[in-house]
C-alpha cells in the first residue's frame, strides 16, 4: 500500500504560483523602469517636485496670513460700523428744535469724542507695523498672485452732526468695504484649499519617484523568492520522508 503525494503536489503547486507571480511583478517592474526612464532624470523630476511643494507652501504661508489682515480689517470695520450706528443716532437726536443749546452742545461734544475714536481705531490698525486701510496689499501665492484693492473706511471729517446724510453715506461705504474684505478672504480660503490639494498630489508623486531603485527592488524580490522555494522545497522534502516511512510500515 502507498500514500499518494498530495503534499509534494501541493507544494509544487504552491511554488509553481509563486513563480509565476514574482515573473508578473517582475516584468511590471521593468516596464515601470523603462518608462520612469533613467535615475538621474527621476531624481530631477523629484527636485522640481520638491521646489514647487515648497513654493506652494510658501503660498498657502502668505494666504494665511492674508487672512489674518482681513480679519483685522473686518473687525475694525465692523467697530466702526457700530460707532456710525452711534454717530447717527446722536444727529438724529441733535435736530431737535426741543432740545435747547446746552443740551446740543452735549450732543456735540458727545458727536467729535466718538469722530476722534473712531479716527484712532484706523490709524491704530496695523500688521507688521504697516497700515491696513488705505493701500493695496498684493500676495504670492506660488501659482499666481492675490491683490487687494485699497480698503477705504476714511472720511471721518467729513461727518456732521447737523447733516444726517454724511453719516448715512459712510455707513454705507463702510458696509461696501465689509463686503469686499468679505470677498477678499474668500478668494484666499479657495486658493488655501487648492494649494493644499496641489501640495498633496505633488507629495504623492514625489514619493513614487523617490522610491528605492528599480535594481534594489529586483534584487530583493529575487531575495524573497530564494527563501522562499527553499522553504517549500524543504517542507516537500519532509513530506517525502514522512510519506516513506508511512508506506514503509504499511507493506
Amino acid at each position: 500500500m502507498k500514500i499518494g503525494n498530495s503534499f509534494n503536489t501541493q507544494a509544487l503547486n504552491d511554488l509553481n504560483q509563486h513563480k509565476t507571480n514574482t515573473d508578473s511583478i517582475l516584468s511590471k517592474i521593468v516596464a515601470t523602469r523603462e518608462l520612469s526612464g533613467k535615475d538621474s532624470a527621476n531624481l530631477m523630476i523629484a527636485d522640481a517636485l520638491n521646489s514647487q511643494i515648497s513654493t506652494t507652501t510658501q503660498g498657502v504661508q502668505n494666504a494665511n496670513e492674508a487672512i489674518g489682515i482681513l480679519q483685522i480689517a473686518d473687525s475694525t470695520a465692523s467697530n466702526l460700523s457700530q460707532s456710525a450706528d452711534k454717530l447717527n443716532q446722536l444727529s438724529v437726536r441733535y435736530n431737535n428744535d426741543a432740545l435747547n443749546s446746552d443740551q446740543k452742545s452735549m450732543l456735540t461734544s458727545e458727536f467729535n469724542s466718538t469722530k476722534e475714536a473712531m479716527q484712532d481705531m484706523i490709524d491704530n490698525t496695523t500688521y507688521n507695523s504697516k497700515p491696513i486701510f488705505g493701500e493695496g496689499m498684493s500676495f504670492e501665492m506660488g501659482n499666481g498672485t492675490i491683490d487687494i484693492s485699497s480698503l477705504e473706511v476714511g472720511g471721518i471729517g467729513e461727518l456732521d452732526i447737523t447733516d444726517q446724510s454724511t453719516i448715512q453715506q459712510y455707513i454705507d461705504s463702510l458696509s461696501n468695504t465689509r463686503s469686499d474684505i468679505g470677498s477678499a478672504m474668500q478668494e484666499f480660503e479657495v486658493g488655501v484649499t487648492n494649494s493644499l490639494s496641489a501640495i498633496s498630489n505633488l507629495t504623492n508623486s514625489k514619493s513614487i519617484i523617490e522610491e528605492s531603485p528599480m535594481d534594489t527592488k529586483i534584487d530583493d524580490l529575487n531575495t524573497n523568492q530564494t527563501k522562499l522555494e527553499a522553504s517549500i522545497l524543504a517542507q516537500a522534502h519532509k513530506n517525502d520522508q514522512l510519506q516513506k516511512r508511512i508506506s514503509a510500515l504499511l507493506v
